[in-house]
């Protein structure tokens, strides 16, 4: 059963497309119609639709701004624009704007609105899939390099507006390459995935985990009060990755090399951060791994590590 939400305010249109839905005997289509864009977004609030089917004349909205509305509210889910004007202008305009088809009321083939209906849904199923293959890891499912680095830049930003500390942890694991050698691939990455759901599991929902490859993976922290709550996490992981993992047939234990950097205080750029978180976990890892350090700006700078910043 294919759910649709009919946006139509001509109750004769509204019924010859219902009819035509009716005849299609391959799928079943359960619809359901309202006359306006309020009433729309209210069935949109209170129930999931597998497509929507949209006229652009409406009693509260006209034109291209009322599937831009549409689109705005509910990106996901896929648009057909039914219409009484034969366009090309203005359907290749709708298309841009993220409808997946434009269809001129009473033309073409009974088949053509269920069939586009059907190719819309699978059309947008393999578009969110080629986002998510964009900005995610496909071994972990963590954000990945890419959609990290659009999280931090909305994080310093939302950081200075706030005028509250962002920390950005950059982390690797200790003793990684030993269980790849010795045990296999396949057993490293089994180790990666289990390693990603520790993460998950010391963070809050609104932070961002990501894995920047190989066995390096990035936490920024958003909304900490200070650099102690940032310590209190970094503990937190220290210890949940320094605890045994059950691999199958085999456990494994790891440490974790964690380097941070507290912005604004360190005021600079996505780049210099990295650098300096990388700079940071280096400390930590020279320190035999499995501890965490501070980026210090400077010897006197408040903002140098101090001893109890540090695990070992």
């Amino acid at each position: 059963m294919i759910k649709l939400l009919l946006i139509e305010d001509d109750s004769v249109d509204a019924h010859l497309t219902q009819d035509i839905l009716a005849e299609w005997s391959l799928e079943q289509f359960d619809i359901t119609h309202v006359t306006s864009l309020s009433a729309a977004f209210a069935r949109l609030g209170r129930s999931h639709y597998d497509a929507i089917l949209l006229d652009l004349s409406l009693p509260d909205a006209y034109g291209i701004p009322t599937l831009k509305h549409v689109q705005a509210t509910c990106p996901t889910i896929p648009i057909i624009v039914l219409s009484s004007v034969n366009d090309q202008a203005l359907s290749i305009q709708a298309v841009q704007q993220g409808a997946q088809d434009y269809l001129v009321k009473g033309q073409g083939h009974p088949d053509l609105l269920a069939r586009s209906i059907r190719y819309a849904i699978e059309r947008k199923r393999a578009e969110e899939r080629m986002t998510y293959l964009a900005q995610y890891d496909q071994l972990t499912g963590l954000v990945n390099r890419t959609l990290f680095r659009d999280r931090l830049l909305q994080a310093m930003a939302r950081s200075k507006r706030l005028q509250r500390p962002l920390g950005l942890m950059l982390l690797d694991l200790d003793r990684f390459k030993a269980v790849n050698d010795t045990m296999g691939h396949s057993v490293g990455d089994l180790l990666l995935k289990l390693v990603a759901d520790r993460l998950r599991t010391c963070v809050r929902e609104i932070d961002t985990v990501a894995r920047m490859g190989g066995d390096e993976f990035t936490i920024i922290l958003e909304g900490c009060a200070s650099e102690e709550d940032m310590t209190v996490v970094a503990q937190r992981i220290t210890d949940a990755i320094a605890e045994p993992f059950d691999l199958g047939q085999s456990h494994a234990s790891v440490g974790v090399s964690l380097g941070i950097t507290v912005y604004p205080s360190d005021d600079h750029g996505v780049d210099d951060l990295l650098k300096h978180a990388d700079a940071a976990m280096y400390r930590a890892k020279q320190k035999g791994g499995n501890a965490f350090h501070f980026h210090a700006r400077s010897p006197t700078s408040p903002t140098s590590a101090h001893p109890h910043r540090n695990a070992t």
